[in-house]
């Protein structure tokens, strides 16, 4: 069964996720951020939960991810409509995000709630969630 053929691709456009800035078919409302940083292996844990407010209806979503490792993905209208299933996922480095491709649109004026599972290295460089050190006293902290 072929797929319907989307918008940007009847306009000989490039993909959502391969462009140089996200889309603007969603609007973050709330962030809920949790994270465990593991000091003794210099990794870390955390889990997003960002509400969406739908400008375009489109079956992507698109944000800002990279050198992560995605565990779970979850997008739900609310608690009595239950879950958009999510068709895959994938992060594109390139551009430096995490992508998600619904099963259905997500509809105009509506608001979901995306949930995301996710770890990684604390890195060395500056670079997303980095440690650094410096010596005070001739200690090195």
């Amino acid at each position: 069964e072929e797929e319907e053929e989307e918008e940007w691709q009847r306009r000989r456009e490039p993909p959502p996720w391969a462009r140089p800035r996200l889309p603007r078919h969603l609007r973050p409302l709330h962030y809920n951020l949790m994270l465990s940083a593991f000091m003794e292996n210099f990794t870390f844990s955390g889990e997003v939960n960002v509400q969406l407010e739908v400008r375009n209806a489109s079956r992507y979503i698109v944000l800002h991810a990279h050198r992560m490792h995605i565990e779970a993905v979850r997008v739900a209208e609310d608690k009595l409509a239950g879950g958009v299933r999510v068709a895959r996922s994938f992060l594109y480095p390139q551009t430096q995000v995490f992508v998600v491709v619904l099963n259905r649109s997500l509809e105009v004026q509506r608001s979901y709630n995306l949930k995301i599972i996710y770890n990684a290295l604390i890195e060395n460089e500056l670079l997303g969630f980095f440690r650094s050190s410096y010596v005070l006293h001739g200690e090195r902290r």
